[in-house]
């Protein structure tokens, strides 16, 4: 197979299930795993993958034409002229369970209102969310938020209002965070907050970064309905640090297949499921 023919294979390939790896692709296309990491390699300097331990993920965007010679993804090829820069990490965050997020994320969408004031934090369900919810906002709805990528996303939308929370940037996760976080948000009187989260059980919902989660506490406390993505990975998994235990005022959004274990909680402690 001609190096071309290789490289629009793997394209093929991960734009149809997010990620690719290296030993899967070795054996799709007969060569040697050195090969299929030198294909990735080009692929990558070109801007239409991202490289992760074993293999590859997508990049939004990311399209493979033999011609091209300065291709740059972007965040929104609408708003902004500057190449696409994800974390790797962040990137394998998105790709897992990627249909279920979709899916929970068109759930979310539906119950914002208009004249919301909502709190969108960074993380791979929210980057659905945000995406799903742009398509057709609520009329005068506002955004607050400390993800850069969901501020990338909004910007060129001048029918949401962006209101932005600053702090020291974290490339891993695409966000900001102040350990002071809730004196700037309680300013802007928030009615809904959408919250990713790396785990959940019987006792809470964790983070795996102790700051992220202080922070994401101090968030959760707000007097506001607090809604939380939760895909199959998440479910009844903990993480390294717990952001609160289960007060009862949770909604809880979750694939269709929850299982009868996430009815059990939720009777348990009073939580909503959608």
């Amino acid at each position: 197979m001609l190096t071309e023919e290789r490289l629009n294979k793997i394209m093929d390939l991960i734009n149809k299930h997010g990620r690719v790896k290296s030993k899967h692709l070795s054996e799709q296309l007969s060569v040697s795993e050195v090969t299929v990491r030198n294909d990735l390699n080009v692929l990558e300097k070109k801007g239409l993958l991202s490289r992760v331990h074993g293999g590859a993920v997508k990049v939004k965007g990311g399209y493979y034409s033999p011609h091209q010679t300065n291709y740059y993804p972007y965040l929104n090829q609408n708003a902004s002229n500057k190449p696409r820069i994800i974390d790797p990490h962040f990137q394998e965050q998105i790709a897992l369970d990627k249909e279920e997020k979709r899916e929970t994320a068109r759930k979310a969408v539906d119950v914002v209102e208009k004249n919301d004031v909502i709190f969108v934090d960074a993380g791979s369900s929210t980057y659905y969310f945000i995406e799903e919810l742009i398509k057709n906002p609520p009329i005068n709805l506002t955004i607050v938020t400390n993800s850069l990528y969901v501020i990338n996303e909004v910007v060129g939308h001048n029918n949401i209002n962006l209101l932005v929370l600053g702090g020291v940037f974290q490339r891993s996760s695409l966000n900001f965070l102040d350990l002071e976080a809730s004196p700037l948000i309680e300013k802007y009187s928030v009615n809904k907050i959408f919250m990713g989260i790396n785990g959940m059980d019987e006792h809470g919902f964790y983070s795996s970064n102790v700051i992220e989660a202080s922070v994401k506490k101090e968030i959760c406390d707000l007097p506001a309905q607090l809604f939380l993505f939760a895909s199959s990975s998440k479910l009844f998994r903990k993480s390294l640090k717990l952001i609160s235990e289960w007060k009862g005022t949770e909604t809880i959004i979750v694939p269709e297949k929850k299982g009868a274990l996430m009815n059990d909680l939720a009777k348990k402690k009073n939580l909503k499921i959608i």
